[in-house]
Parts: C-alpha cells; structure tokens; sequence
C-alpha cells in the first residue's frame, strides 16, 4: 500500500502491502530522543498489516529530517 508521499511500505512481519495507515490514540506515543532537546517530540506513524495483525511505527520523511537537523545541531554545539 501507498504510505507516505507514494512511497511503497511493506509489513515488516510478512512482507505484505495490504496495511492500514493511521495515528496511535494518545500523545504518549510520541518519540521523544534521548539527548537531544524538544519540547514535543515527533509524533510517529503507524500501520496495521491486514494480512497477519502486525503493527509498525514510523516517522514520516518531514519529521525524521527535523529529527536530524535538531540531533547534528546539537552534537555539533557539543550538548
């Protein structure tokens, strides 16, 4: 199935394409990195392969390259 932006996921169990896509219910499940600094976190992606009940997390490509921005910004500083 298409995920993200037309890239294709695959059920990380099965190797399926037949997921559904969507948010887990709470803002406890976001990520929050260890030791780099947000105020938020990244809220994550999540799926349900319709074949076997596996369920995945993910971070969608904008967050993951905020992720990176804010870790090597904060490496580099020498936090």
């Amino acid at each position: 199935m298409l995920g993200e932006k037309n890239v294709t996921f695959n059920c990380m169990s099965c190797g399926s394409t037949d997921l559904c896509f969507g948010y887990l219910g709470t803002a406890a499940n976001t990520f929050v990195p260890t030791g780099v600094f947000t105020v938020h976190g990244f809220r994550s992606r999540s799926y349900v392969c319709l074949k076997c009940g596996y369920m995945g997390h993910y971070l969608p490509k904008d967050k993951l390259e905020k992720l990176r921005e804010k870790f090597s910004t904060q490496y580099e500083e020498g936090v």
